[in-house]
């Protein structure tokens, strides 16, 4: 069993490396092969929007930069752990171009429609639950065939950094053991994605139709009332008075 850790942050020895290490230690223990990876070792181009993911992405195979080593790591792994702090309510440009480019060319060909990711993300303010589960969905959702959200772990620091360091947090390692054994037992049982992202998208298209069905509705009875008015002559008796 191989675990693949990427470290989006500037960091390498940050609040989000030490969160990725609490989830490492755990699937070591359990005897998972794993392997960590800092994203500013490697050299990752920008998406040039070619619009090619459909079939072949031109752009991301013949760029003379580090993308296809990564995503053949990724692709070899079995569980994937994926962090980044929170930036001005953002993930770092290092995990959103590599992101980027990961998601758009694996939407059609599904490449990690069968890995189990974690998300993981700090943040000096706020909560960066959202910039977890962005990693995890790699930008997009389990319906689209961008990976199995296994598990998030993420928290605010603000008060911890001054506290003491995060590595001898009681309180997130426990949170990071829980991440830990559920990666391993998903991996285990090969579980399969939860479809609550396909049902909300369901539900939100049903009621827009209900709303359009709704209005056009109410619609023909406003068209109505005024032909009857129209009808009875109430209409010009108004636009003579406004006149």
């Amino acid at each position: 069993m191989k675990i693949l850790a990427i470290n989006g942050s500037p960091n390498r020895n940050g609040s989000t490396a030490k969160l990725i290490d609490m989830v490492l230690d755990v699937c070591k223990e359990a005897g998972a092969e794993c392997e960590s990876l800092h994203l500013e070792d490697y050299v990752i181009g920008e998406c040039s929007a070619c619009i090619k993911y459909l079939k072949d992405c031109e752009y991301c195979q013949g760029q003379e930069d580090d993308f296809m080593q990564l995503k053949a790591k990724m692709l070899d792994a079995d569980g994937i752990v994926i962090g980044s702090p929170y930036y001005s309510g953002k993930p770092t440009i290092q995990i959103k171009t590599f992101i980027n480019r990961i998601a758009y060319t694996s939407v059609n060909n599904r490449f990690f429609e069968n890995k189990y990711i974690v998300g993981v993300s700090t943040s000096a303010v706020s909560n960066s639950k959202k910039i977890a589960r962005f990693c995890a969905t790699l930008g997009h959702s389990s319906f689209m065939g961008n990976g199995i959200v296994s598990g998030l772990l993420y928290e605010s620091t603000v008060d911890k950094v001054v506290m003491g360091d995060l590595a001898d947090n009681e309180e997130l390692k426990a949170k990071a053991k829980v991440v830990g054994l559920d990666l391993i037992e998903d991996i285990k049982i090969k579980r399969k994605a939860k479809f609550y992202t396909l049902k909300r998208i369901v539900f939100t298209k049903w009621i827009k139709v209900l709303c359009i069905k709704v209005i056009r509705f109410f619609d023909k009875i406003a068209l109505k009332i005024r032909k009857f008015a129209e009808n009875q002559g109430w209409i010009k008796k108004i636009n003579k008075i406004e006149d």
